[in-house]
């Protein structure tokens, strides 16, 4: 004849019951009484000892086996409702689950001294478990909660219906046992089934609670992420901001004299290693010391910004434009022979020459020198080409200026 002990079926379900609360307790980071996963973890340990304590009811004081063992499961299915109130945001007092707890002492007191009775103590906790269970179905049938919930409105559900049956059973069918161990294998199959509902509850809670922890990980991966991604951006607008501000010139927004020289020296090696022409052009600002001096040196700024400007728009994307200091400017033009760089070279001076002078803020006419010089065997470095450039410009000037002159070949 098949028998199934129910000292034996209890202790398995306790010992399992407090194996969730410990791997609940290993993935929980929070504070145990102000979380969800916390209250339920607290749930599966204080089940688990309840669980217990009830297989161990032959050893222990009347008082603990009746009234202490019961209340523990209550303290117990009020850590699941108190754990899924917050986890829904339908927190109450602290004193309704104390109430509870006492309510619910006190009838199992009444039920083991003043009138006692086994099936009515079992018929109390399943009421409670019904309550409990019925009341947890209804705060989480509210919108937005995460999918998973699904699962455990669904096992809440089952454990609301067996509390339900096993309570109209226990009162129609009375089993007439004298102590709660003493039943037989009746009995220890629907206990065992009440509490492996129980403990399936808090392992589906378990569950919701992990993809809980593991949205909150996703979301957190996703804010570093956006972080990450943000510092990254920052530190590159702020490492161009810091290129510009080290190879602009801050006045005419043109390459400064550094950055105009180290460039220079790689486009010249370039030119040199693939036999290709390059010129350069040194452009001076006519009378620009008269300006400063008879209109100030707002005024000697702004004629910087229109030279500037005219020699921006009218040089190509491989061409660099840089003011070397004061009213002197150069132009290094990749790609570039001598008729070339007479066109752009008379392109800018006639720019500069026909510049409205009222439209544009001047305080005069202004006009340019230009000198230019084309790579040839005999320049041994940037500054030799510069030099000739340089040259030509100042025969430019002494010709009279607003002009452009053309080094000779060697």
């Amino acid at each position: 004849m098949f028998v199934f002990d129910l000292a034996t079926a209890i202790t398995l379900i306790g010992f399992l019951s407090i194996m969730v609360a410990c791997t609940f307790r290993g993935v929980h980071d929070r504070a145990l009484g102000t979380s969800a996963g916390g209250q339920w973890a607290l749930s599966a340990l204080f089940g688990g000892m309840a669980a217990l304590a009830a297989a161990s009811a032959r050893e222990l004081p009347y008082f603990v086996e009746t009234v202490v063992d019961n209340t523990l499961l209550v303290i117990s299915l009020a850590f699941i409702h108190r754990g899924t109130a917050i986890f829904t945001g339908t927190l109450r007092p602290l004193w309704h689950y104390a109430a509870f707890i006492a309510l619910a002492g006190l009838g199992f007191a009444w039920l083991s001294y003043v009138a006692p009775n086994v099936d009515h103590r079992i018929a109390l906790i399943c009421a409670c478990r019904a309550f409990c269970y019925l009341d947890c179905i209804r705060m989480l049938r509210r919108p937005g909660l995460p999918q998973g919930t699904r699962y455990l409105l669904a096992v809440l559900a089952l454990g609301a219906l067996w509390s339900l049956l096993r309570l109209a059973h226990v009162l129609l069918a009375p089993s007439q046992i004298n102590t709660f161990l003493a039943g037989g294998t009746e009995l220890a199959l629907l206990v065992s089934a009440g509490g492996i509902l129980q403990v399936l509850i808090n392992a589906t809670q378990f569950r919701l609670e992990s993809e809980r922890i593991r949205d909150d990980l996703a979301h957190h991966a996703q804010r570093l992420e956006a972080q990450r991604d943000a510092l990254r951006n920052e530190v590159t607008e702020r490492t161009a901001e810091l290129t510009r501000l080290a190879t602009t010139d801050s006045l005419s927004g043109l390459a400064n004299r550094r950055h105009f020289m180290e460039s220079g020296q790689r486009e010249m090696a370039r030119a040199r290693r693939h036999n290709r022409p390059l010129a350069v052009l040194m452009l001076d600002i006519d009378h620009f010391k008269r300006i400063n001096d008879s209109f100030g040196h707002a005024a000697g700024d702004r004629v910087i910004e229109q030279v500037a400007q005219a020699c921006r728009a009218r040089t190509r994307n491989i061409d660099l434009a840089g003011r070397l200091g004061g009213e002197e400017f150069a132009l290094l033009l990749p790609e570039t022979g001598a008729a070339a760089a007479q066109v752009l070279a008379e392109r800018i001076r006639h720019a500069v020459a026909t510049l409205d002078a009222g439209r544009h803020g001047l305080p005069a006419p202004v006009s340019v020198s230009v000198g230019i010089a084309v790579l040839e065997a005999g320049d041994a470095s940037l500054e030799a080409l510069l030099a000739r450039a340089d040259q030509v410009l100042y025969r430019a000037k002494s010709l009279g200026r607003n002009q452009v002159q053309m080094a000779e070949a060697a």
